[in-house]
């Protein structure tokens, strides 16, 4: 049975008139992007779960009821609604969600953490692009039958939305990694635009790999260039037509170090870093090596987020 059909057995409106009602209400401005965004967990999460949808954190609050959360959601506007959100998401646990997930949407209905609310799938050059600007997208597919259905990698657009919350959480959540990733990102961009990779790309899989790397790998820095390495040489090993297992040839390691190299000159690395860049192409990349580069992208991090 699709969603669309189904009434629920808790006694709350179906799913698609909830979501499309406030689907209405955002487009008319009377509610925020947050709001609409967060209420639209909140449905799909009540919808799906029943009265097992959430959990009291404290015994002093009440028992969730999904009943009376629609009601409320579906009444509320503006600023209200926005508090009313903050006040569920943060008493409550919820059933298969992990708790960066409410966390990000209590950041964002607070105006603390850049997020910015799209309707449609972004992407992975739209993606860097906004990370470059210190946002990072969430996608809310509102109109049915398409949120019900599979969204890339995603089961449905619920699914989308939380995978969405939790790169926002990664990407938001600590000040000097939010910095150093936008400054990471920065780099990336200075690649692509400078056709570094432009040879690289020819191959589908490397394309895929590093398309990922710069739209759904929110992490350290210093991970994502070893990760970047690492497809990096899977990629020239399957051009010598090796096993990804194989030990690369000299010429191509050779090749990995003139790209190393110009990286470091495209992104201004001194000495001591373009040596610890150096190292990733070796056996001896060492925690120094790593401070060295996280140093790099955290060295204009305003005085506030020292």
């Amino acid at each position: 049975m699709s969603v669309e059909s189904q009434v629920s057995k808790y006694g709350h409106p179906p799913l698609i008139n909830d979501i499309h009602q406030q689907s209405l209400r955002w487009q008319a401005g009377a509610i925020s992007d947050s709001g609409f965004a967060a209420a639209y967990f909140l449905l799909w999460q009540m919808h799906e779960h029943g009265f097992r949808f959430a959990s009291r954190i404290h015994r002093v609050n009440l028992q969730p009821d999904p009943r009376r959360w629609s009601k409320e959601i579906l009444n509320a506007s503006g600023d209200v609604l926005d508090d009313l959100l903050i006040n569920y998401l943060e008493q409550y646990r919820f059933f298969r969600i992990i708790p960066s997930v409410p966390i990000a949407l209590c950041h964002w209905l607070r105006g603390d953490w850049p997020l910015t609310l799209l309707t449609h799938i972004p992407s992975t050059r739209q993606v860097l692009e906004m990370q470059v600007d210190g946002f990072r997208p969430v996608t809310v597919i509102s109109q049915f039958p398409r949120a019900s259905c599979p969204i890339l990698t995603k089961a449905n657009g619920f699914e989308f939305l939380v995978h969405d919350l939790e790169h926002a959480w990664k990407f938001c959540h600590d000040p000097a990694q939010y910095w150093a990733q936008q400054s990471f990102f920065r780099c990336l961009q200075k690649l692509l635009c400078a056709g570094v990779l432009d040879p690289h790309l020819l191959d589908p899989e490397f394309s895929a790999k590093f398309d990922y790397l710069i739209s759904d790998m929110n992490t350290h820095p210093v991970h994502g260039l070893r990760y970047f390495h690492a497809v990096l040489v899977e990629s020239l090993l399957r051009r010598e037509g090796l096993g990804q297992r194989a030990t690369l040839p000299e010429t191509a390691r050779r090749e990995i170090l003139q790209l190393l190299q110009r990286l470091a000159d495209l992104w201004n690395f001194n000495g001591q870093q373009a040596q610890a860049l150096m190292a990733l192409a070796g056996q001896q990349f060492s925690k120094t090596d790593a401070m060295i580069l996280e140093q790099y992208f955290i060295r204009t991090l305003p005085r506030n987020m020292q």
